[in-house]
């Protein structure tokens, strides 16, 4: 894959951008984001070290506290078996540590972490009720494993929920969406988690030895061993499914016209060879491909690069358009309205076509319930971070991915290159303005309307990787910040009773690990706490342990898929992998500091009585000024 262009064309994408010149409006969008202090994170890490310390020595150490959580944890029910750490204890630090740090006066930082507070609290009581009732009535209890387990998950999922609900997001748009519940995603799931749950517990009752390894390594108790196996099951048997489909499916020989449209802004370094790159593959494809560049307020010759570009080409017909309000998406609304093919692709200034990409995609749409097709952005080559971004890749396309496909329940496909019926997308909106995430909140609409998502892992192009600890802190903010602000978006989908497997299945699901990811830097610092205090003898938590932080269920999903695509050789790279890992989990929980809370505060402070008719008659709240910027800038 990586030798499919010729090296003028990769040193491209191996330019060292200037300073800054990667940022765009897209970076920090307005009303919605705000640039992150490089303190913020770590404020919040000490002022959680801080919290839990202080929490564990009262809870551990005095006994009156001791005398009322005698399970090493803010139990209030009693519990059997044994426990890795006090994730309630934990939670609670992080709840209040992040509460502190948001971007908000003091008195909307105290209820903004009461919102945090008082669901988790409530969460928790009920699961407490529960147990004493079965206590009660049986004499026997829920497994302590368990219950940490359902807490910490639980814990995860409402932090996710709250900023939802609590930080500046987009405004609710329900697209006219042809929602069709289908049967077959639901079963497909459903059976799947069935039979790798049975599987797991089926191997936790053998009881071989390296159950009782795996259960001293894992930080969240024993039960963490069945998930070890549960998680990496249900994709392996997913992927299976999903081979089993493509036997099925076929392919056809399908070459209809196509139009390839790039939006480009500051890329005057690298837009010749995208255009160079499509023109070579326009000339490996039946159907006839013309080439739209939108100039998305440039400030360098990305234009004239564009122009000359277009002069050099031999199979594309090529057409420059101008946008001049800043952001990608108004840039890819300008030039859809310019499409008149059936279909188009977008694809970004930095992405180059693999020469046979254009024949190989279209011919999925041959099928007509297919509405958007992609494949694996796979790295340059040359970057300090291309080797673990190309396991990567192979995890979440080429494994994740095309999991989700075999239930038809992809939620998004990244816009490096993704390929649409036109209607389709004109049908859902065409793509939100205002927001990270625009990609995958289409992809999201056309899914829901009917039409299947396929990522085929041997649709391959090459993708700039960032070359600077900068811009990758830049790109993965905004990447992070999207799926909130697509489930924002997308909210009909949560909520109610609306029949969407992806909305009440798979979003929770990626909701709640995103709130992993950004919980997971403060859980390493915790449980290091938790040992240097000299941990509970009921807790099963060791040194061994602080790697399954490392080295989890991830990892192992990571090595699988790097073998199923034959790359065994990336396999060297798993360590710098385990590294990169960790460096996402900062940035997630940066992304979540970067969201702007103005609508919460100015909610709150209207709420207040101390307001004023002076007051309500004041300027907009910023959610008012969000749901104006929203009804202006919404696609017709």
């Amino acid at each position: 894959v990586c030798i499919m262009v010729e090296t003028p064309q990769r040193q491209a994408l191996q330019h060292r951008l200037q300073p800054d010149q990667y940022r765009s409006h897209d970076s920090a969008p307005p009303l919605l984001s705000r640039p992150v202090p490089s303190t913020s994170a770590p404020q919040v890490l000490a002022l959680a070290t801080l919290i839990s310390f202080v929490l564990l020595i009262l809870v551990e150490r005095q006994p009156a506290l001791r005398a009322i959580f005698p399970d090493g944890d803010l139990y209030f029910s009693h519990y059997d078996g044994n426990y890795a750490v006090p994730l309630r204890i934990f939670v609670l630090s992080f709840y209040l540590a992040f509460a502190t740090t948001i971007q908000a006066p003091g008195w909307a930082r105290l209820l903004f972490g009461l919102e945090l507070v008082l669901p988790f609290a409530l969460f928790c009581a009920t699961l407490d009720l529960c147990n004493g009732v079965l206590l009660a009535l049986t004499g026997t209890s829920l497994p302590l494993q368990a219950i940490s387990i359902i807490t910490g998950l639980g814990g995860f999922y409402i932090f996710s929920l709250t900023m939802l609900s609590c930080a500046d997001m987009p405004e609710r748009d329900d697209a006219p969406l042809n929602l069709r519940f289908k049967l077959g995603s639901l079963l497909i799931l459903v059976s799947t988690i069935v039979i790798s749950a049975a599987v797991s517990v089926w191997v936790l009752r053998l009881d071989p030895p390296i159950v009782h390894r795996l259960r001293e390594m894992s930080l969240l108790g024993g039960v963490a061993v069945g998930l070890f196996m549960f998680v990496p099951l249900v994709f392996f048997l997913l992927n299976i499914l999903a081979a089993i489909q493509n036997l099925f499916r076929g392919r056809q020989n399908f070459a209809p016209d196509i139009t390839l449209l790039i939006p480009a802004h500051n890329e005057s370094y690298n837009i010749a060879a995208a255009i160079a790159a499509a023109d070579v593959a326009a000339g490996n494809y039946a159907g006839e491909v013309t080439l739209i560049v939108v100039d998305n307020n440039s400030s360098d010759d990305t234009p004239a690069a564009a122009e000359a570009a277009f002069a050099r080409c031999e199979h594309v017909t090529g057409q420059l358009l101008r946008e001049p309000t800043p952001g990608k998406s108004h840039a890819l609304n300008q030039g859809l309205a310019a499409v008149q093919t059936e279909f188009f692709a977008r694809l970004d200034a930095d992405t180059l076509l693999h020469p046979q990409l254009l024949t190989d995609c279209l011919a999925h749409f041959a099928h007509p319930y297919v509405g958007c097709v992609g494949g694996m952005p796979m790295p340059p080559g040359g970057g300090p971070f291309d080797g673990p971004r190309q396991i990567e890749v192979l995890l979440k396309s080429g494994y994740d991915q095309v999991a989700y496909g075999a239930a038809d329940v992809i939620i998004g496909i990244p816009g490096m290159f993704a390929c649409y019926r036109t209607a389709v997308v004109r049908e859902v909106g065409g793509f939100a303005n205002g927001l990270n995430g625009e990609d995958t909140d289409v992809a999201l609409r056309i899914g829901e309307a009917g039409y299947r998502l396929i990522v085929d892992p041997e649709l391959t192009f090459i993708s700039e990787v960032p070359r600077t600890f900068a811009h990758l802190r830049e790109q993965r903010q905004r990447w992070y910040r999207s799926l909130y602000h697509v489930a924002a978006r997308n909210r009909q989908l949560l909520a109610g009773f609306t029949p969407s497997v992806r909305g009440k299945i798979v979003l929770p699901f990626m909701l709640m690990n995103t709130g992993r990811r950004a919980m997971g830097w403060p859980l390493l610092f915790f449980a290091i706490n938790f040992l240097l205090l000299d941990a509970d003898p009921r807790s099963t938590a060791s040194a061994t342990s602080l790697l399954a932080i490392l080295m989890g269920a991830p990892l192992i999903n990571a090595v699988v898929a790097i073998l199923v695509n034959l790359r065994p050789g990336d396999l060297l790279q798993l360590p710098a992998y385990i590294a990169f890992r960790m460096l996402r989990y900062y940035f997630t929980l940066e992304a979540v500091l970067s969201m702007t809370f103005e609508g919460y505060a100015a909610k709150v402070r209207l709420a207040s009585p101390r307001s004023n008719r002076a007051r309500l008659a004041g300027p907009q709240t910023v959610q008012g000024q969000a749901m104006a910027y929203s009804a202006t800038d919404r696609v017709n």
